[in-house]
């Protein structure tokens, strides 16, 4: 008879995916919950917000830049640089771009609509209704003209024109003609691309290595990307280069690997696997981020904080 518990002990355990959670640890806790939003740690800081306005935190939680950006989101910083609100600021958190006209003395500022973060070298901003980039002293290197655009990933970056999107080189040339509803940016070689309902991936020359089959496709990091397989329940699994299931479909949502672990929830809560799918740090977040420089943002009882898992 305690045979017969011990089997089904350990059935249940498979059926509710925690079969493969023997290598959990307790997640060490950096910085505790207390904010509304966070992101990742980059170049040693990371926007929070706190009480409707959004400042950075280093490492330790300290405040590195005051909370005094009421915006909707505040960027992440990439080669020195975050966009917030209209305009860029450096890591004191002064604005960036600015210079002093020699004939009035006037103090001239950078503002656009909107920006990511820099890569490469440069930066997709939108003024009106076009994106173009820019350099790391604001100076436009590709003049606005596209209707949408991302991040420059190994000298190619996804663009949009006329509803559709490709992929442009360092001089806003074409090297992908736009003929996709939705383009990510390249990682290892391969880019996310959704076209008639289905997310597949293309190579650098616009050919497919994976054809259009799943319903979400993450991007290819650690050798592996998070793709839906199906619309039901627990739909996500990962896959490799040559489309082989390295991970089954067995989570409700999952992120991209970093760092050797990736963000998965197997029901409603979140936790973090490695690449060989086993639980390092079981479910317990209402949500969580992949990793960044050692830490990752995790969400608890409605506030956020940091963990290193």
């Amino acid at each position: 008879m305690k045979l017969k518990y011990i089997a089904l002990f350990l059935l249940l355990l498979a059926l509710t995916g925690h079969a493969q959670a023997a290598n959990t640890r307790a997640p060490f806790i950096v910085i505790e919950p207390q904010y509304q939003a966070a992101g990742d740690f980059h170049e040693g800081l990371a926007a929070v917000k706190s009480n409707d306005r959004w400042g950075y935190i280093d490492y330790l939680g300290r405040i590195a830049i005051p909370f005094v950006h009421r915006v909707p989101e505040a960027g992440d910083f990439s080669e020195g640089f975050a966009f917030v609100g209209d305009h860029y600021i450096d890591t004191e958190g002064r604005p960036a771009f600015v210079r002093i006209d020699p004939d009035t003395d006037e103090r001239i500022e950078r503002f656009f609509n909107n920006g990511l973060p820099f890569s490469e070298g440069m930066a997709a901003v939108q003024v009106g209704g076009q994106w173009g980039y820019i350099d790391l002293m604001g100076n436009y290197l590709i003049a606005p003209s596209f209707e949408r655009a991302g991040q420059f990933v190994d000298g190619i970056a996804p663009a949009r024109q006329k509803g559709l999107w490709g992929y442009i080189d360092t001089r806003g040339r074409w090297v992908i003609e736009p003929k996709y509803l939705r383009a990510r940016e390249f990682h290892e070689g391969l880019a996310a691309v959704f076209i008639r309902g289905l997310w597949g991936y293309i190579n650098r020359e616009g050919k497919y290595a994976i054809k259009p089959q799943y319903y979400e496709a993450g991007d290819f990091y650690d050798g592996v990307a998070p793709v839906r397989k199906r619309t039901s329940y627990r739909g996500w699994g990962y896959i490799g280069h040559w489309n082989n299931f390295s991970i089954p479909v067995r989570y409700n949502n999952a992120g991209n690997f970093s760092e050797g672990l990736a963000p998965v929830a197997a029901d409603t809560r979140w936790g973090y696997v490695n690449v060989r799918a086993d639980w390092e740090v079981t479910g317990q977040y209402e949500d969580a981020r992949s990793l960044s420089e050692g830490l990752a943002a995790v969400k608890i009882e409605n506030k956020w904080g940091y963990i290193r898992p």
